[in-house]
């Protein structure tokens, strides 16, 4: 089983599970995971997990990477 302890910004579309553990940088919008704290969820999408697996939980999907 991979690990899915990663914090890091999470966006889930066409229902893809994208990740940006450090910085997310649009032309509208820069996600610094120092400043997580600051900014009003989502973003564009984007929010803040504490790892892989709440992510999965909160969007609703399976997670591929669990055992079943």
């Amino acid at each position: 089983m991979e690990n899915t302890s990663t914090p890091g910004f999470y966006k889930l579309e066409n229902g893809n599970l994208f990740c940006a553990t450090k910085v997310v940088d649009a032309p509208a919008y820069t996600l610094i995971a120092e400043n997580k704290d600051d900014y009003t969820y989502p973003v564009d999408g984007w929010h803040w997990f504490n790892s892989e697996e709440e992510a999965y939980i909160s969007f609703g999907i399976p997670n591929p990477n669990s055992n079943p």
